[in-house]
Formats: structure tokens, sequence, C-alpha cells
């Protein structure tokens, strides 16, 4: 393995109600349970993120979520930066669900402009 690389299993993660919220994130060499982004806590992120009411914006969660999932589940590649390019790698199909195995590639330089704020062409013009 290569010097600064790091790897991580996450094929039997757990949720832990302890773990803060920020558990998992940012930093490779965490070595600790993985925490679980579950729908809930997604939707008070985007409502945190964008300043729009739980109302708003729990059908367009909801709808990007079902989007992705069928994307990957046709095979589809998906590339919506700052998120990623996801790639499927393979498919199983068992009795009671669908194995979706991706790849995700992140871009650092779509990451830091998404952290550094949306540039807005209108905002500007207005000032």
């Amino acid at each position: 393995m290569a010097a600064g690389t790091t790897t991580r299993k996450t094929t039997k993660s757990s949720v832990t109600d302890d773990a803060p919220a920020d558990a998992g994130t940012g930093d490779d060499t965490d070595t600790g349970p993985v925490k679980v982004l579950g729908k809930r806590e997604l939707l008070e992120r985007v409502v945190l993120a964008s300043g729009i009411k739980k109302r708003a914006a729990k059908p367009v969660v909801e709808a990007m979520l079902k989007e992705l999932g069928d994307a990957f589940a046709r095979g589809d590649t998906v590339n919506l930066q700052p998120f990623g390019k996801g790639i499927v790698k393979s498919v199983k199909d068992l009795e009671n669900a669908e194995v979706v195995e991706l790849r995700l590639r992140r871009s650092k330089v779509a990451i830091r402009a998404a952290e550094s704020g949306p540039k807005d062409p209108l905002a500007e013009a207005a000032e």
C-alpha cells in the first residue's frame, strides 16, 4: 500500500448514537466505528446548509435519492460534483436485495470550491 493511503472496511458498519455528528468525515486515519448517515440526518443537514424549509427540502431529497439509486441500479456512471463521479463496479441480484458495488472518485478541487460557497452570478450583478 502506498504511503499516506488508508483503507477502511465498511461492510459491517454500525450506527452509534453517541458518535459525534462529524465522525468519519475528513480524516482518513479514523479507525473508529463508521457512522451511518440516514435519510433523516441527511435531510436535516440539507436544511441547515441551504436555509430552505424542511417541508420544501424533503421531496427534493427523496427524489434525488431515488434517482441516484435508479441510475446506479441501471449501471449508469454518475458525475455530480462535488459529490463525485460514481462508477458501478458490479451488481449482484440476491433474493431480497440488489447489491451494487460502486467506486466513487471525488475531486479535491470541486470539494474546496463547494466549501467556499456558491458563486451566484445574479447576486454579483445586483451588488
